[in-house]
C-alpha cells in the first residue's frame, strides 16, 4: 500500500500553471532579496536584515514543492499565488514601505492573481496584502521610505519591468497552447463526426463505386483543405484497379497519385509512410491490407500541412472504409444470390416480379409510359431430362440462356421464371420491342444447336427450340400483360404442336 502510495506521488505532476509560474516566482524573490541587500548596505543594518530576507530565496522551492505535492496542483498553485501577496505585503512593511518598491511589487501580486483568477482573486490577493503589511507594521513599528537613490530606483524599475514583460509573455505563451488545445479538440471533434457519419453514408450506397464516390465526398465536406484518393484492386493482378475514386484532387493529382502507388508497392513501404514528392505535397498512404478479403486497398490523403497524428486519423478512415466496403461487396454478393438463378445466372422470379410491379406502379403514374413482355417457354426439356437425364436438361436450359443473354439490350430485363420458361421485361418499350425481339428469336434460333454430354457419357446435338408470346401495356390493362403473353405463348405452343402433327402425321415428337 505504501509503495503504491509512493509510485502514485513519484508520477504526479505539477500543472501547467504551476510550471508557468516557477520562473517568474524565482526572478521576483531574488529581485526582492537583492532590493533588501541593498538597502541593508546603505542603511548599515547587516545581517539583522539581510538573514531574514532568505526566506525570500526558500520560497519558490517550496511554493513547488506545494503545488507538486497536492492532490489539485492547480488549486494548489492559487493559494500559493494568495501566499505570495502574503509574503510581499508583510516584507513591503520590512523595508518601511520603499514606495517604488511597494508599488511595483503590489501591481504585481494584484496582476498574477488577475490573470489567472479574475476580480475576485485580485480583490483577496489584495486584501492578504494589505493586511499583511499591516501586521508587519505592528510588529517592527510603521516607517515610510519614500526614497532611497536614484541606483536603487533604476534597479527597481528594471526589475518591475522585466518582470511585466516576462509575465506578458508567459500569458501569451499560455493562450497559444490553449488555442492549439481548443484547435487540436475541434480538429477531433471533425474527426469523430466525419468518421460517425462516414457509416451513415456508405449504407446509402447502392454499388461499390457510389460508395467510394460518396465516402471521399464525405471526407472532403469535413476537411475540405484535405484531397482524397481511394484505389481498390485485385489481389492476384496488382496492376488492375477494379474501383477507384477521388476527392479535392485533379485529373492530375489522380495521375499522379496513381503512379505514386506503383511505387510504394514497388518499394514495399510501411503503410504509414510518407512519400516524398517532387511537388512538394504532404501525401499520406495507408494501405487497407488485411481489412479487404477480395482485394487490396490503398487509401491516400493529400495534406496541407505535416501534422503528426494524420498517419492514425487516415488509419481509422482507412478501417471504416474498408469495413463498409466488405459489407457493401457482401450485401451486393447475398443480393445477387437473391436475385438470381443458381443455374443460369439470370434474374429468378422473385426479382421479375418485383421489376414488373415498378413497371405497372409507372404505368399508373405516368399512362403514356409503357412496358412489353416477351415470355418463352423451352419445348421439349421434359423428352430431353427422360432421354438423357436432368444434367442434360440443364444443359440446355443454360443454352437457352446464353443465346438469349447476346439479343437482350443492358434495359432489358431477362429472368428465368420457372424450370423451362424465361421472361424478358422491357419496362420502357411498348410492343414494338417485344415483337422485335421475338421475331429476331423465331428467324435465327433454328440455326442454334446446343451440344449437351447425356448421362452415359456421350454426346449429343439438339436443336433449340422456344414457344413464345408477347404483350404490351398499351394493349391491355397494365395489371393483364404478364397474363396475356402467357396465354399467348400456350397458344403459339399449342399451334406449333398441331403443325407439326399436321407434317408428320403423327402426334409424336420428332427425334431428338
Amino acid at each position: 500500500m505504501n509503495t503504491d502510495s509512493q509510485m502514485q506521488h513519484s508520477s504526479r505532476r505539477a500543472h501547467r500553471l504551476a510550471l508557468a509560474t516557477i520562473a517568474p516566482r524565482i526572478f521576483a524573490f531574488c529581485h526582492t532579496f537583492g532590493l533588501t541587500v541593498w538597502i541593508a548596505v546603505v542603511e548599515g543594518s547587516g545581517w539583522t536584515l539581510i538573514l531574514p530576507g532568505i526566506l525570500l530565496l526558500l520560497w519558490p522551492g517550496v511554493a513547488y514543492a506545494l503545488a507538486v505535492s497536492a492532490q489539485n496542483s492547480k488549486r494548489a498553485e492559487f493559494r500559493n499565488l494568495l501566499y505570495d501577496s502574503l509574503l510581499f505585503g508583510f516584507w513591503c512593511s520590512v523595508l518601511d514601505f520603499y514606495v517604488l518598491a511597494t508599488i511595483t511589487i503590489g501591481l504585481a501580486c494584484l496582476m498574477n492573481n488577475l490573470v489567472v483568477g479574475g476580480v475576485r482573486k485580485m480583490l483577496i490577493s489584495a486584501v492578504l496584502f494589505t493586511t499583511a503589511a499591516l501586521i508587519g507594521s505592528a510588529l517592527t513599528g510603521f516607517k515610510f521610505r519614500p526614497y532611497v537613490s536614484n541606483n536603487l530606483d533604476i534597479y527597481q524599475w528594471t526589475g518591475a519591468v522585466i518582470y511585466f514583460l516576462t509575465i506578458g509573455r508567459i500569458t501569451y505563451s499560455q493562450n497559444r497552447q490553449i488555442g492549439r488545445s481548443i484547435g487540436e479538440i475541434q480538429f477531433q471533434n471533425r474527426v469523430f463526426h466525419a468518421l460517425l457519419d462516414l457509416g451513415t453514408v456508405a449504407n446509402r450506397a447502392t454499388n461499390i463505386h457510389t460508395l467510394l464516390d460518396d465516402s471521399l465526398n464525405h471526407l472532403h465536406s469535413h476537411f475540405p483543405d484535405y484531397g482524397f484518393a481511394v484505389f481498390v484492386q485485385e489481389r492476384q493482378r496488382c496492376e488492375v484497379t477494379r474501383y477507384a475514386a477521388v476527392a479535392g484532387l485533379s485529373p492530375k493529382d489522380e495521375q499522379r497519385l496513381k503512379h505514386l502507388l506503383a511505387s510504394v508497392r514497388r518499394q514495399r513501404v510501411q503503410p504509414d509512410t510518407r512519400p516524398q514528392t517532387d511537388e512538394g505535397e504532404n501525401l499520406y498512404v495507408m494501405s487497407m491490407e488485411g481489412r479487404l478479403s477480395l482485394y487490396e486497398g490503398w487509401l491516400i490523403m493529400k495534406a496541407p500541412s505535416q501534422e503528426d497524428g494524420l498517419e492514425q486519423i487516415l488509419s481509422l478512415f482507412a478501417d471504416q472504409l474498408a469495413a463498409a466496403t466488405e459489407n457493401k461487396l457482401l450485401h451486393l454478393e447475398l443480393k445477387k444470390t437473391a436475385e438470381r438463378d443458381g443455374l443460369t445466372g439470370l434474374y429468378n422470379r422473385g426479382f421479375l416480379e418485383a421489376a414488373l410491379q415498378m413497371s405497372i406502379q409507372g404505368k399508373a403514374q405516368t399512362p403514356s409510359l409503357d412496358f412489353a413482355v416477351l415470355m418463352m417457354d423451352v419445348d421439349k426439356l421434359k423428352e430431353v431430362n427422360d432421354h438423357y437425364g436432368h444434367v442434360a436438361g440443364d444443359q440446355l436450359i443454360s443454352s437457352v440462356a446464353k443465346y438469349l443473354q447476346l439479343h437482350c439490350r443492358d434495359s432489358d430485363i431477362l429472368a428465368r421464371c420457372g424450370g423451362d420458361e424465361f421472361v424478358i421485361l422491357f419496362p420502357s418499350a411498348d410492343l414494338t420491342a417485344a415483337k422485335r425481339m421475338a421475331n429476331l428469336i423465331r428467324d435465327n434460333l433454328p440455326e442454334q444447336r446446343c451440344i449437351i454430354d447425356t448421362a452415359s457419357g456421350e454426346r449429343e446435338e439438339l436443336t433449340l427450340h422456344l414457344s413464345l408470346g408477347f404483350a404490351s401495356s398499351s394493349e391491355v390493362p397494365a395489371i393483364q400483360v404478364f397474363a396475356l403473353a402467357d396465354q399467348r405463348m400456350y397458344e403459339d405452343k399449342n399451334q406449333r404442336r398441331k403443325q407439326r402433327v399436321d407434317d408428320l402425321g403423327t402426334a409424336s415428337w420428332p427425334p431428338l
